[in-house]
């Protein structure tokens, strides 16, 4: 029986200069007989909600999908916090290569969406969230029994044991949206964590791209337009170096396949008040001191540790193979 899930997602292919590797992830769940893929939802992160939500948009037209498509508000889900990551909606100096489309096309929304969807399918729907978890976070105000109707939630999110990415405490789609992921985090729901400790295992790089660029089908050379900025500006020199981390398409691979991870249970917290640490996920193990004295309950089990060429072969069988043989 295939999974049902929805992905809730920030994809940037499509805007000159944002991650593209979110597109790299939904393709991979198109192109995996395990998975039905129920909608996608857009959520702001790696590119404003307005970009995200034309690049997704575009994918599934470009891929002939009949996959629905859904919005989030702009912004985070904590006002206070939404000053402080302003700049997160408003970098209109970013080149877009898709046609840009109205949010007010979209007369459902992103938590109204998963909210219903979930409802029909109570049980048996698994969100795969590769972007900040704000929609995730609506969902439970639009629905406070959101956590009855879904199964578990996929995350690419946070570090365990390693440092941040965006700043030393940090992951980027955690830090972008903490209230939202605290809200999450304790709200009972099963979570499946993928963080930087085994994302920062996998590459994409410039020989790949290469080799996708090489088919001249207007699709591939659109990935190659989208990627090759990411690729040349990214402030982080490995990644110029070496390539980028397949962060979220590690992500939707273990929602279907998560033999290829060792995990461990853990609490995990969100900090939110911390003037070094906003965003840091706070993984508790019951190793500590305060762990073994309280044992809090745990809500997440926390991929430490994968097998990077199973990894390999099933991205390389169902998203490179696949564009190279458009």
């Amino acid at each position: 029986m295939k999974k049902k899930i929805i992905i809730d997602t920030d994809p940037a292919m499509g805007t000159k200069g944002g991650d593209p590797e979110d597109c790299f992830a939904i393709m991979l769940a198109m192109n995996s007989p395990e998975l039905e893929i129920l909608g996608i939802t857009t959520v702001q992160g790696n590119v404003p909600v307005e970009r995200g939500y034309s690049n997704a948009l575009y994918l599934v037209d470009m891929l002939d999908k009949n996959i629905p498509v859904h919005t989030g508000r702009p912004g985070t889900y904590d006002d206070e916090r939404n000053e402080k990551r302003k700049w997160l909606s408003d970098r209109d100096g970013m080149e877009q290569i898709t046609p840009l489309v109205s949010l007010e096309n979209d007369k459902k929304g992103a938590a109204k969406f998963i909210t219903e969807i979930t409802k029909e399918n109570s049980g048996e729907i698994e969100l795969v969230t590769i972007g900040p978890l704000t929609n995730i976070a609506h969902a439970l105000d639009e629905d406070p029994g959101l956590s009855d109707h879904v199964n578990k939630i996929t995350m690419m999110a946070g570090a365990a044991t390693v440092q941040g990415n965006v700043t030393p405490s940090a992951e980027f789609n955690v830090w972008a949206d903490p209230e939202s992921a605290a809200k999450v985090f304790a709200s009972g729901i099963p979570i499946r964590m993928v963080p930087l400790d085994v994302c920062h295992k996998t590459r994409f790089g410039r020989e790949q791209l290469n080799e996708i660029g090489s088919n001249k089908h207007d699709f591939c050379q659109f990935v190659q337009q989208s990627v090759d900025p990411w690729l040349k500006i990214n402030p982080n020199k490995e990644i110029v170096d070496q390539g980028l981390h397949l962060y979220d398409s590690l992500a939707m691979a273990l929602s279907f396949m998560p033999e290829i991870a060792t995990f461990k249970d853990a609490f995990v917290t969100v900090e939110t008040k911390g003037e070094y640490t906003d965003g840091q996920t706070v993984s508790e193990f019951n190793e500590s001191i305060m762990g073994q004295i309280f044992k809090p309950k745990p809500n997440s089990e926390v991929a430490l540790d994968i097998d990077v060429d199973a990894f390999n072969a099933i991205f390389q069988e169902r998203v490179l193979d696949f564009l190279i043989n458009l």
